[in-house]
């Protein structure tokens, strides 16, 4: 009878569109996962947790919301520093999340099967949510959706259970989930309103009278009314939260002092949201990441967006093709579904608003997660209006497609991050055997805005120190400043040290002992910046170029040992290719080792390998110059054909004094000439 079941069940409706959501979404996520590496909070997090192993997530998140430590405790227990288990883990959380909402549509509206299979296809690739990469900090964030959504699951099914300890029992398992995802993020806490209007519409389909409804509502509404009661009042009167963000007083604070400009700004950018969830996230970041894209790059999508046609052609002539204007009035769910769509919206967009945030595609998709709920609902509901099967799966398709390129873009775009950060800090570790301790960098990435120093200390601190200089606390070796005006200032200002105790890791960043490290385009090679000498390519910040006489290269340690960076997480070794004997000669000359620049050059000659950025000419230079070797210093001479660069050559030579005589006057002869 069991196996009978089974095999019915296989070949159900129901289960054929759960393997449509399993094959698009696997395609969709799926492609570049084995790519993916450390990306913004990851740095930090995985440092500390490599310093002082996984119990150091009770100290990190004790100061806004502990029981984030529930998931990342065992999460890196299990899969310890390798972004590749995040990754999944996020998109096996994604899929429980996905199921959930279509358990929950399906049951509200049993008669509209087609659009509730597109409203969960919607949900589970809606393109405005783009973090779904960054696994690591993130996976408290999916962990958390996915027990929401579940909890709602649970819910209904407890409303709809006639055994009293079976709904007990949903009940309970409900509470439970929805405390542990309200402690994930407490502004999730808009899908307490997802799951009111659930409750809602099923108890309104009884054959009662509305006052028997509204009591009937009210009774089963109570148990759950736990939820966002107990965690409120735990929020707000029990727990201290020591970060600004997630301090409700001081979020209240601007309703309080200025209520009316508070309200007009708060509708103001609530419909600027609302459009943002529910048009925008469709076409905007697709474009953005467009501009950043050629042919080439989107070649491998075809195939993607090909196979995921195929699926939708072939589960469309499965799927059930007469919803009937009978059933669709008698149920009034088209109505139901845009109410509640929109109600979704509004109230997954509030709590974010009244903390002073918005939906941001760039910095803060996060912000999209549960209003993305609502969209899944509305455009479906919305669309079902079409008359036109056709049509309407034409329209559809459109959205699937343009979700899926969307996360195609967005992966393709974080993989070219990983590539560049870890071929960044594998030129450093070429060129910089070992740094001294309490060094502090200025980093600057060609196409990578660094908004926080552990994006700069986290990678420094994995490959030259992977162990704490406190035993009773997380405390790296080399700190970093992030690259702005302020910090600009303040070095300029010979200010001391800042101390930052951020989530219980201490660092003490010094605006007087820095080393500045640049990739000032993608065509250069790092530079380390030398204060008693700045060399500053054409594409160099204008930043760098301000501070880089402060730059001390005293801080590298040329005689230690060379520290090559874990394959976790900065991949295997890259070729040799020009970078390579570049940092290798950028170091001999610290050393002053010419001869060893002499050869160096020969190997990348002989290879074919040369600079395209000509700044990185100068090392070979100075040795050819030392040598006398006046022929490859013509040769050279003939490559420079940038003004800036020619200048600067000319006057490191005139200040060259450590050149014999007959030398630095032969080179300037053959640089320095109109």
């Amino acid at each position: 009878m069991k196996m009978q079941k089974i095999k019915l069940f296989l070949r159900s409706e129901v289960f054929i569109e759960c393997l449509v959501v399993i094959l698009i979404s696997a395609l969709t996520y799926l492609i570049f996962v084995p790519k993916f590496g450390y990306y913004n909070d990851d740095w930090y997090l995985m440092y500390a947790a490599k310093v002082q192993g996984p119990q150091v997530f009770w100290g990190i998140f004790s100061i806004d919301r502990p029981l984030r430590a529930l998931v990342m405790i065992p999460a890196y227990t299990i899969f310890g520093s390798n972004p590749i288990y995040y990754n999944l883990s996020a998109f096996l959380f994604r899929l429980i999340g996905g199921f959930s909402f279509f358990w929950i549509v399906r049951t509200l509206w049993r008669d509209a099967p087609r659009t509730t299979f597109w409203m969960s296809l919607l949900f589970m690739l809606y393109p405005g949510f783009l973090s779904q990469p960054n696994a690591i900090d993130y996976l408290c964030h999916q962990a958390g959706f996915a027990a929401g959504l579940f909890s709602i699951a649970l819910t209904i099914k407890a409303v709809e259970a006639a055994n009293r300890m079976r709904k007990i029992l949903l009940y309970l398992f409900s509470i439970l989930l929805g405390w542990f995802y309200l402690g994930q993020i407490e502004w999730y806490i808009g899908l307490e309103f997802f799951r009111l209007t659930c409750v809602f519409i099923i108890v309104f389909r009884f054959n009662e009278s509305s006052w028997h409804r509204l009591i009937k509502f009210f009774k089963c509404s109570l148990p759950v009314l736990m939820i966002p009661i107990v965690f409120l009042a735990w929020r707000l009167f029990y727990f201290e939260s020591k970060r600004s963000a997630t301090d409700a007083g001081l979020q209240l604070s601007g309703l309080l002092s200025a209520p009316l400009n508070f309200i007009l700004n708060f509708l103001s950018t609530l419909f600027d949201d609302f459009l943002d969830v529910l048009l925008r996230a469709w076409f905007l970041p697709l474009y953005n990441f467009s501009l950043n894209m050629n042919i080439q790059d989107w070649l491998p999508a075809i195939g993607v967006v090909l196979f995921i046609l195929i699926i939708l052609r072939v589960s469309s002539r499965i799927m059930p093709k007469n919803e009937t204007a009978a059933s669709i009035q008698e149920l009034m769910w088209r109505r139901e579904a845009i109410t509640a769509g929109v109600g979704v919206v509004v109230f997954g967009l509030f709590p974010v608003l009244l903390a002073g945030r918005g939906v941001d595609f760039h910095n803060y998709s996060r912000y999209t997660l549960i209003a993305s709920i609502g969209a899944a609902l509305l455009l479906p509901a919305l669309l079902n209006y079409i008359n036109n099967l056709r049509l309407r799966n034409l329209l559809f398709s459109i959205l699937i497609l343009s979700a899926s390129l969307t996360h195609y873009a967005n992966g393709f775009a974080k993989v070219r991050e990983t590539n560049l950060i870890n071929q960044f800090w594998w030129q450093v570790s070429w060129r910089i055997p070992q740094l001294e301790q309490r060094t502090t960098l200025v980093v600057n990435y060609a196409d990578i805005a660094l908004q926080e120093d552990y994006f700069v200390w986290g990678p420094a601190n994995l490959i030259y120190y992977p162990q704490s200089m406190r035993a009773e606390y997380p405390q790296p070796s080399i700190y970093s400043l992030v690259l702005n005006d302020e910090t600009i200032q303040k070095i300029l200002a010979g200010e001391k040290q800042d101390f930052r105790n951020r989530r219980s890791i201490r660092t003490y960043s010094n605006y007087s002992n820095i080393l500045i490290l640049t990739l000032p385009s993608n065509d250069s090679c790092v530079q380390v910046i030398l204060g008693s000498q700045p060399e500053y390519s054409t594409f160099e910040d204008n930043r760098i170029i301000q501070i880089g006489m402060h730059s001390e290269a005293d801080h590298i340690l040329t005689q230690d040992a060379f520290h090559a960076p874990p394959l976790i997480p900065f991949g295997a070794e890259p070729e040799h290719s020009w970078c390579f004997y570049f940092q290798k000669a950028a170091l001999a000359r610290q050393a002053d080792n010419w001869d060893e620049i002499v050869s160096l050059a020969g190997q990348a000659f002989n290879l074919g390998l040369y600079p395209k950025d000509q700044i990185e000419w100068i090392p070979f230079l100075q040795a050819y110059a030392t040598k006398n070797d006046l022929s490859h210093l013509a040769e050279i001479q003939t490559k420079l054909t940038n003004s800036l660069v020619k200048k600067q050559v000319c006057e490191i030579f005139k200040d060259m004094e450590s050149l014999p005589s007959k030398n630095r006057s032969d080179a300037i002869a053959i640089l320095c000439f109109e």
